[in-house]
């Protein structure tokens, strides 16, 4: 008797197979987040197990429903905040329940900036990203490019930040109200971008300056880049070596002169590069070969020797010559595949001469209308075989470097005539001077290089003077 009163008991609670459940088998379980905005698109779906065939009748207090209907999801906003309650209520087969829940209706957050952004720079931590303000205990959410990065800050009632960004995209956040699905969109777009490299910059040409009887580098300067300043590289002992001989602002003209170059000498490979805002230095542009002029005498002229200007392409050297201090004239033409030249000239004195290169598109180191077409040797002088500079072994020129002033001694009673000019020809000053000994004053003269011709009877001297 006590087993059939226990399954008697039994199948009360769980049910013959085919009879409808009884109450308690089911409930009007059903899930909400317990908080919402205006407006908000609320799900509502019921969780307490009935039959779908069960009748449902839900009250959602006003609220305006999107879509859904039986046991859900439900999709509901409500357009007035306050605490609002959902009710539920199930019939099915005779048996019934009924619940209900609240949820507390909030004004959305209120919508801030983005702020931050801009370009990464590398071997930094990245680029602040943040929002205009917050609002305490709402959670803010850094998204990327639409996705969510996994930054959150907590809300403040402050300026936020989501610390630093490396990666470049658009930044986006939305506030979150802690416990709900409420979200809102924040506005504006905080962009990150990756610096680019810095630009390449390339050399115009280099020339022979004639005011410093220097090297001169000379490039195009393209505005808007972002350039801190330029760097002169020179070539060292070693072929294709290169070392760093200085910097020029970007605000200064795009020209160098080469304090350290000795173009009667030899001549020089330069490179230059850039070094941008954020101070990181470019690559090398490839390099610029100066013109050096060598000139022998020989029993009817001059042989001018000289090496190919590399850095761009032309067609044609134009040979310039000078006689004593005359004017400068173009003597000839010669294709630009050929490095040497010989000039039958025959008159007395001292003759100069230089090498030019005309470029086919100009440079302009001003951003202005100064522009420079032409690139120069430096000058050579000589005199014809017979009127050597050493042909008179007893002239003795001293000091050289020399300060203030040179001496210059003789021999017996000569008597000659004195010009001091400039590397190109042009006459300093002049005058006469006698032995056994007289001199010059150079203290008003620049720090250079600069030629002392002197010539007398059966005589003619040129010599180098350095101005310290």
């Amino acid at each position: 008797m006590k087993t059939i009163y226990h399954l008697i008991i039994l199948f009360v609670l769980i049910g013959f197979p085919g009879m409808a459940q009884v109450p308690g088998s089911f409930n009007c379980e059903f899930t909400v987040a317990p908080t919402a905005c205006i407006n908000q698109h609320v799900k509502v779906l019921y969780t307490g197990g009935a039959s779908a065939n069960a009748t449902y009748t839900w009250n959602f207090d006003g609220a305006v429903i999107i879509s859904g209907s039986g046991q859900g999801p439900y999709y509901v906003k409500w357009e007035t905040t306050g605490e609002k309650h959902i009710t539920l209520s199930i019939h099915f087969e005779g048996l019934s329940c009924t619940g209900t829940k609240p949820v507390h209706v909030i004004h959305q957050p209120a919508a801030f900036h983005m702020t931050g952004g801009g370009a990464v720079i590398p071997g930094t931590p990245g680029v602040l990203v943040g929002l205009s303000g917050s609002e305490s205990g709402i959670i803010y959410k850094l998204r990327l490019n639409g996705q969510y990065t996994g930054a959150t800050a907590l809300g403040t009632g402050q300026v936020i930040s989501f610390g630093p960004q490396l990666v470049p995209g658009n930044y986006t956040a939305v506030a979150k109200v802690d416990g709900s699905d409420c979200l809102r969109e924040m506005e504006g777009v905080a962009v990150v971008t990756s610096l680019p490299p810095p630009p390449l910059q390339h050399i115009c040409m280099v020339t022979f300056d004639t005011a410093t009887s220097l090297n001169k580098i000379v490039w195009n300067k393209h505005p808007g880049l972002p350039v801190l300043h330029y760097n002169i590289f020179k070539e060292t002992y070693q072929n294709n070596v290169f070392t760093k001989i200085g910097e020029v602002p970007y605000t200064s003209m795009s020209v160098f002169v080469d304090t350290t170059s000795d173009p009667l000498i030899k001549s020089d490979k330069f490179k230059i590069s850039v070094t941008d805002s954020a101070g990181h230095e470019g690559e090398k542009s490839l390099y610029h070969k100066t013109i050096h002029l060598n000139i022998n005498p020989g029993i009817f002229g001059f042989n001018l020797i000289w090496n190919h200007y590399e850095g761009f392409e032309f067609k044609t050297y134009k040979i310039h010559r000078k006689h004593a201090s005359g004017p400068w004239e173009l003597i000839d033409s010669i294709a630009s595949n050929v490095d040497s030249y010989t000039d039958f000239y025959t008159t007395p004195g001292i003759t100069t001469y230089y090498i030019e290169v005309i470029r086919l598109e100009p440079c302009n180191p001003s951003l202005k209308n100064n522009e420079i077409m032409s690139v120069i040797s430096n000058t050579a002088y000589a005199a014809p075989l017979g009127q050597d500079e050493n042909m008179v072994e007893d002239v003795l020129i001293y000091p050289n470097p020399a300060t203030d002033k040179i001496t210059i001694s003789m021999p017996g009673n000569i008597s000659a005539r004195f010009e001091l000019l400039t590397l190109d020809g042009r006459i300093l000053t002049n005058g006469m001077i006698s032995a056994p000994r007289s001199e010059i004053k150079i203290t008003d003269l620049a720090k250079g290089i600069y030629l002392l011709k002197i010539t007398g009877d059966k005589m003619a001297v040129v010599r180098k003077i350095v101005k310290n």
